[in-house]
């Protein structure tokens, strides 16, 4: 798709100056037809995996949960339910999931969705943050420390910035298809650790303890090269570059072998920076993407809502 198209009632348009993803007008979250539903994932695998809904205001909750059911079951975001990102404190062990989503309600806390940026959720004043919070963090792929990580993920723009916060997206399909032959094979082989003590901004996660080495750093351990089911394409499946680890390599080996991987998937022409306008949600497949987010102003207010979908288990090439 090199033009923009109609379709369905939808106006379809390529993300100006990326060779993937596209930019979808004209939809009404809580009204999608079956004939709109089948043009989005038309254009998810015509463009991807990567798509930007433009709706110029800002939506209910109710609208962008219609919106992330397109794409599968809503699942809990991360950090809410024990389990899900999110290791139980003490004293909340044995609560079951609607008890934590019932304890989430009491408070107004949407359990599907995940409030980003440094304003509080339901006042909107500032909130504290880490200065890490402003800095640039690094590529990666939505809670790949986990067995199943969520297989869509859903960001919707409500405060943006003047300038800065833009998110970047990397296409870890055309990053496959462009491997050396010889590489190819070898990744073919090999597994990697995704490391499960950081998170994106690089901060230790709650209750966790630094480890010595990337070898005895705790995390899930995925296929290098998965398939992606609903393309049938491979797609290089990294997580983050902290703490990863290739199992079975020699720390040094799997240092340099990791470096000249993320160098390679990360090149300038796998790569498209969105910056945001109000009233956006770009969605985007986790198993064909990696992204992150580009530094913004401290005294600069950003706020987002985050959901994402159930996903599966990870299908190695």
């Amino acid at each position: 798709m090199d033009e923009t198209q109609s379709r369905a009632g939808l106006t379809i348009s390529p993300l100006e100056g990326a060779r993937f993803g596209a930019e979808i007008t004209g939809l009404s979250p809580l009204e999608i037809t079956d004939d709109q539903r089948e043009v989005i994932w038309d254009v998810y695998r015509e463009r991807h995996g990567l798509m930007c809904f433009s709706f110029g205001r800002l939506l209910e909750r109710d609208e962008l949960h219609a919106l992330t059911a397109v794409f599968g079951e809503n699942e809990y975001g991360p950090g809410k339910i024990n389990g899900i990102g999110k290791k139980a404190l003490p004293g909340e062990e044995n609560l079951t999931v609607e008890e934590q989503v019932a304890a989430l309600e009491a408070q107004g806390i949407d359990p599907f969705i995940v409030y980003l940026g440094n304003l509080e959720h339901d006042t909107l004043k500032r909130k504290q943050t880490d200065s890490k919070f402003f800095g640039e963090w690094e590529w990666h792929t939505d809670m790949s420390y986990i067995p199943v990580p969520p297989t869509f993920s859903l960001l919707h723009s409500r405060i943006i910035p003047e300038e800065g916060g833009d998110t970047g997206f990397c296409s870890q399909v055309m990053a496959a298809k462009a491997l050396p032959a010889d590489l190819r094979e070898r990744l073919l082989k090999l597994t990697a650790k995704h490391d499960s003590t950081y998170g994106s901004s690089g901060r230790i996660r709650p209750g966790m303890t630094p480890p010595a080495s990337p070898i005895e750093a705790i995390g899930q351990v995925h296929p290098i090269l998965r398939k992606v089911p609903t393309t049938g394409e491979e797609a290089i499946f990294l997580g983050r570059r902290t703490n990863n680890y290739i199992v079975g390599l020699p720390l040094e080996e799997s240092e340099t072998l990791l470096d000249e991987l993320w160098a390679h998937s990360t090149k300038p022409e796998f790569c498209y920076r969105h910056k945001w306008k109000v009233g956006q949600v770009v969605a985007w497949d986790n198993r064909m993407m990696l992204h992150m987010r580009h530094p913004v102003d401290e005294s600069l207010d950003r706020f987002m809502w985050r959901t994402q979908t159930k996903g599966e288990a990870v299908i190695p090439a």
